[in-house]
């Protein structure tokens, strides 16, 4: 036991150590002799100036090449700056996102990713939120991927607090919070809470920022001719003699004619581009997808998963985006039977719990739990589970592949578990009715022989049931771990149709489509 704190405290003290080495790196734009305007680009729908620059500002000093994007609005004069930063003899890289546009005047916040190649450092890669508070704590939102432990630690740091006290929470390799600061179990679960706010924009920022980098930065640093930087700009030599001056005048007069004739042939091909710019941008946004409704589903298999939800939760998704402990995975149909509203969808999953499937089906007055995200995460993002009891062996209109529960459905719920005090799934939550018409809802759930058969028709088998009922905090854990919260994503022109026949439909939807 001893030896294991000992363990524990040594790798809190490096932790804080490698943190000071990589968040007190400061980086502010700037421009001058040591900066130079390579040109300009456009990207994601902005006019961006890229710049380069060398320096020693890095930590202890070491040497940074950066190359810098800067944006600024037209209105508002702000600037998104994207910054890269690569560390020749460190062997890593940075990436920064500024966005002045969503922030005061007084903030300094910004987005990092930082990457780490050397096997010096614990760990390899590093996406952060930093955020300076009216407390002025530098506080720091992220998660680091464990170089020993190969996975994904969440954590928030004060680095304004000495080195071994800065770790407000962080993950254990149990899960379990723990803090170097003293905070209680409830402060330790508020502040890590607030690291799945900033999740979504990591995701955009690593995009946008790894992309601008794979589209230019390989150009600028060769020099090259593409056409992807717009303008190029050099720095005028300036002469020293009048004659020099004399003979740039004439070589200007020689040329002038020849650059005339360059630009009428550029302003035929700049409208032509113009035209097929408005082409794709049309095309573009035909394409985009949108987060449209939201469902709940189960897995009974980890790594190449199997995951069981409603037939009309993913029906007509461009994308299906399973959100799992903080992770976000696109998943893939296997198999819909539309007549029982069932559906496989397939995704790299690892769980360390899956649920078994009953062999017999729901028994009248059969003690049930039902889990999933009702109301989308409108609520909250945490799954939320509700009881009752099995009211009828049949489902609505006599339909005997259901049956009916008093446990509390809402939308949001379909596609989720219905488990027995055993941990065994004896029915998917399908639907509720009652509720439009203000009387109480009834509630109805596939049976677990339904789902057997379609499951065997598509080659797919479950874990053999569990014999005996779980304590509730098993149920608990195997609720938490193999429970998916997900999302369909549609183009506009689908989601327009599905909103016109609304009537019609059972998905989840989105608030903000109904308005």
């Amino acid at each position: 036991m001893k030896k294991l704190l000992g363990i524990v405290v040594l790798g809190l003290l490096w932790c804080s150590i490698a943190n000071a080495f990589l968040l007190n790196d400061s980086l502010k734009f700037e421009t001058g002799d040591s900066s130079i305007v390579r040109g300009k680009i456009n990207f994601d729908g902005k006019e961006f100036k890229v710049w380069t620059r060398k320096d020693f500002k890095g930590p202890k000093n070491i040497q940074r090449n950066i190359v810098q994007f800067v944006a600024v609005d037209n209105i508002t004069k702000k600037k998104v700056q994207i910054s890269i930063i690569y560390y020749p003899t460190d062997n890593r890289h940075s990436y920064r996102f500024y966005d002045y546009l969503n922030s005061s005047e007084k903030e300094k916040n910004y987005y990092l990713i930082d990457d780490r190649v050397n096997k010096k450092y614990w760990y390899n890669k590093a996406i952060i939120y930093r955020y300076l508070n009216l407390e002025k704590k530098n506080l720091h939102y992220g998660k680091w991927f464990l170089r020993d432990d190969q996975r994904w630690m969440y954590g928030v740091v004060d680095t304004n607090l000495p080195e071994d006290k800065r770790w407000l929470v962080f993950e254990g390799s149990n899960n379990k919070l723990l803090s170097q600061t003293g905070l209680s179990k409830k402060e330790r679960k508020k502040e890590y809470n607030k690291i799945f706010k900033y999740q979504p924009r990591f995701e955009e920022i690593e995009y946008l920022t790894r992309n601008i980098e794979r589209s230019y930065y390989a150009e600028i640093q060769n020099d090259s001719k593409k056409i992807k930087i717009t303008e190029k700009i050099k720095e005028e030599e300036i002469p020293d003699e009048l004659e020099d001056e004399k003979k740039k005048i004439a070589k200007e007069k020689k040329e002038l004619k020849k650059e005339r004739e360059r630009i009428a042939k550029e302003k035929e091909e700049l409208r032509k581009e113009r035209e097929r710019i408005a082409k794709e941008k049309e095309k573009a946004e035909q394409q985009k997808l949108y987060a449209f409704s939201s469902g709940s589903g189960f897995v009974t298999s980890s790594g190449n998963a199997n995951i069981i939800t409603n037939n009309h939760v993913v029906e007509g998704c461009n994308n299906i985006v399973i959100s799992h402990k903080g992770n976000r995975i696109n998943g893939k149909i296997l198999a819909v039977d539309p007549k029982n509203d069932l559906a496989i969808l397939k995704a790299k999953l690892n769980v360390s719990k899956v649920y078994p499937v009953a062999l017999v089906d729901a028994k009248l007055l059969e003690d049930v739990i039902i889990a999933g995200y009702p109301l989308g995460k409108e609520v909250s993002a945490a799954i939320k589970i509700t009881k009752g009891s099995v009211s009828s062996l049949a489902g609505y209109g006599d339909n005997y592949s259901n049956f009916q529960t008093d446990a509390a459905l809402n939308q949001g719920n379909s596609g989720g578990p219905i488990i027995n005090n055993k941990g065994n799934v004896i029915g998917v939550a399908v639907a509720n009715y009652g509720k439009k018409e203000g009387i109480e809802s009834f509630n109805f759930g596939i049976k677990s022989s339904t789902l057997r058969a379609f499951a065997n028709s598509n080659g797919i088998s479950f874990k053999y049931p569990n014999p005996r009922p779980l304590q509730n905090t098993e149920l608990g854990e195997l609720i938490t771990e193999a429970t998916v919260f997900l999302e369909c994503h549609m183009t506009m022109s689908k989601i327009k149709k599905t909103i016109s026949e609304i009537e019609k439909n059972r998905k989840a939807v989105y608030e903000e489509f109904l308005k």
